[in-house]
């Protein structure tokens, strides 16, 4: 069993996203996060959404087994304080009020169903203690999931405004790029439309010399584009043009041709030169809004947090 610092408490923040489900566990030391252990599994449930809005059977058997496995992790770490959120794609299913209290039951925590803007924050968080939170310059936000999209503006630790998109890299693959098909006529298309569904929510802000991804996509979509280099390195307009071309020509990238439509089309639309990857988010936006919230308020972390 892992060694237990009872000086140093120990968090955990599982998410239940749309594509993957993930956990982070980690303490803080001197102000500075170390994650102790993380765990991620594909499990796809936006993409087992029916078009009545119903989760695949199968899809939830499988979350079911790797939160089983989370359990695991849990058990053997004892962490002080475990938050559990779920994302879009249970927020949206018709059929997720049952799954949820199967899940809280396989992991032994309740699990919290988050809004969009609740989720915006999270990540804001993450990035911006990761990042520093004393740089006050403004800061765009982006993290695009499977079947919607946060973008979030700050200064610093501050949340300017944050909004949310019901679009993902999922959904846009799923509509576009069916059967793993991709032409330039498609491709077009799916930015098009992603686009003009920014367009159409009116975000205001333009004209930003570099954003932030926090998420799978963007690290994805990177790690294509500078194969072989620094992973961290920001993507630019003309980056993703070449992988556009690049998944046209060799007709693989399926999977990930929605994510690359849908960042080209909101950089387009609110002109974004680049954006840099960033390994933090959602979980590392919750591991610090726990850490902080017991700093702030004092005495057990079960009578602050109530999520024990």
């Amino acid at each position: 069993m892992p060694p237990i610092d009872h000086e140093s408490p120990i968090y955990a923040a599982v998410e239940l996203g749309s594509d993957s489900f993930r956990l982070h566990i980690g303490r803080f030391n001197d102000g500075v996060l170390e994650l102790v252990a993380t765990m991620c599994e594909k499990v796809e449930l936006s993409a087992s959404l029916d078009e009545d809005g119903m989760l695949d059977s199968a899809a939830l058997r499988g979350a079911l087994a790797c939160l089983a496995q989370f359990r695991g992790a849990l058990d053997a770490w004892r962490p002080h304080a475990v938050r559990v959120v779920a994302t879009a794609a249970l927020r949206m299913a018709r059929n997720a009020s049952l799954f949820l209290l199967a899940a809280g039951r396989a992991l032994g925590h309740p699990v919290d169903i988050i809004a969009g803007d609740e989720a915006g924050r999270l990540v804001y968080l993450g990035v911006a203690n990761t990042l520093g939170a004393a740089d006050c310059a403004p800061r765009l936000v982006l993290d695009i999931g499977g079947v919607s999209t946060e973008l979030v503006i700050g200064e610093g630790a501050a949340i300017r405004r944050i909004e949310s998109f019901a679009l993902g890299a999922v959904r846009q693959s799923l509509t576009f790029f069916a059967n793993g098909r991709i032409d330039a006529a498609g491709f077009d298309a799916a930015v098009r439309s992603s686009r003009s569904r920014f367009a159409e929510a009116g975000f205001g802000a333009r004209g930003w010399d570099m954003a932030y991804g926090a998420c799978g996509t963007v690290r994805a979509l990177a790690g294509h584009a500078h194969r072989g280099g620094n992973m961290g390195t920001p993507l630019t307009q003309g980056d993703l043009a070449l992988l556009r071309d690049a998944f046209i020509a060799t007709r693989e990238g399926a999977h990930l041709a929605g994510g690359l439509a849908l960042l080209c089309g909101l950089m387009e639309e609110l002109e974004i030169a680049a954006v840099t990857p960033v390994t933090a988010g959602l979980r590392v936006g919750a591991l610090w809004d726990m850490h902080q919230r017991v700093g702030a308020v004092g005495g057990t972390l079960a009578d602050t947090l109530g999520i024990v």
